[in-house]
């Protein structure tokens, strides 16, 4: 069963769309936009989210007509469970390296909707990896006894929640059916965007994540030694976050915007699909650099090369499967001569 099938033959009305969505992430709104756009689609009523800061819901949404419940607010998010029939969790790597008490305490949250309060739960295009900290496979055992469907965005997840729940099947991510949807409606984000980045020349795309104090990794020294050695193309420089979320990530951006002419820099402030769609628009012109699972299929699926570099078993098992016979590079033994040598290939200064 894939996800067009499965919302096919579920109806969804009265349900709560459950998820990471509200904290600026660029993967985890772009999840939440493309699940609400095909709910939407279908005509499915009675839908609330529940996002984390309904204040910035406009900066990364288009109004679907569905309302918000505040994460934030327990009273409000249990009376929103217990008022729907249905709770689906839509997309992300939830239970993965970065899993922490908040990926627990929705896992328990699950549990408790199907067993006590006898709600229906839905897992949908979902990750569980064996990177996983011990409170995420806690967190996964509960959700997966919860679930009473499962889909698996890829065969490491299948093979982790098949062994809890036999209603497991395997699909792909959410992002593989964006083109479900109606794109015209968003002709007017990535016009904006378009100008905000003013793109000629063949550009470099390259993104910083802020990562756990314990993974050690020379990402942001490479990207430095990078735009030292990268002075005569356009670089574009982004967090796939907004700067209230990584201010010291964004003041790095602008110490270096400051002090290279040729370096834009660009933080998420934006619809998810102005930037998927800025990808595919200038498809010719983008060089991908980065490590986030959405950014690397955003541009996998729109023909933009990209560096395989991986972070996590999500990105490997991504990477593994868009390009079987490339073997990806990690974050923790990048060194600067393998993004050199893939600039020079892919993005050859003007003679």
């Amino acid at each position: 069963m894939n996800l067009p099938t499965f919302l096919k033959d579920h109806r969804l009305d009265g349900t709560l769309l459950f998820g990471f969505y509200g904290g600026g992430n660029y993967g985890d709104e772009l999840l939440m936009e493309v699940l609400a756009g095909l709910l939407k689609k279908r005509g499915t009523k009675n839908v609330s989210i529940a996002y984390q800061h309904p204040e910035n819901y406009d900066t990364f949404h288009h109004d679907f007509e569905y309302p918000l419940v505040n994460m934030h607010s327990k009273p409000a998010l249990i009376k929103a469970m217990l008022s729907k029939k249905n709770i689906v969790v839509g997309g992300g790597g939830l239970w993965g390296m970065d899993a922490n008490l908040n990926v627990l305490l929705m896992s328990m949250l699950l549990f408790l909707s199907r067993w006590v309060f006898g709600k229906k739960v839905y897992l949908l295009a979902i990750g569980y990896y064996n990177s996983s900290t011990t409170i995420g496979r806690l967190g996964a055992w509960l959700a997966g006894k919860a679930a009473h469907v499962i889909i698996a965005r890829d065969d490491e997840t299948y093979t982790n929640f098949a062994r809890i729940n036999k209603h497991t099947n395997q699909d792909t991510d959410i992002a593989w059916y964006i083109d479900d949807l109606n794109l015209d409606a968003y002709r007017a984000d990535v016009d904006a965007l378009d100008r905000q980045v003013a793109l000629s020349d063949k550009t470099l795309f390259i993104t910083l994540r802020r990562f756990k104090e314990n993974y050690k990794n020379r990402l942001t020294e490479v990207v430095a030694d990078c735009l030292d050695q990268n002075s005569g193309r356009p670089i574009i420089i982004a967090l796939m976050e907004p700067r209230e979320v990584d201010p010291d990530g964004y003041a790095l951006l602008e110490q270096w915007h400051a002090s290279h002419s040729n370096v834009q820099i660009l933080d998420f402030s934006f619809n998810p699909l102005a930037l998927f769609l800025l990808f595919r628009r200038h498809h010719d012109r983008l060089v991908f650099i980065g490590p986030q699972f959405h950014a690397i299929l955003s541009a996998h699926l729109t023909g933009v090369p990209y560096l395989p570099l991986a972070y996590d078993n999500k990105v490997q098992g991504l990477l593994h499967s868009i390009a079987p016979g490339e073997i990806p590079i990690t974050v923790q033994s990048l060194q600067t001569a393998d993004v050199q040598q893939f600039i020079d290939r892919t993005c050859p200064l003007a003679v």
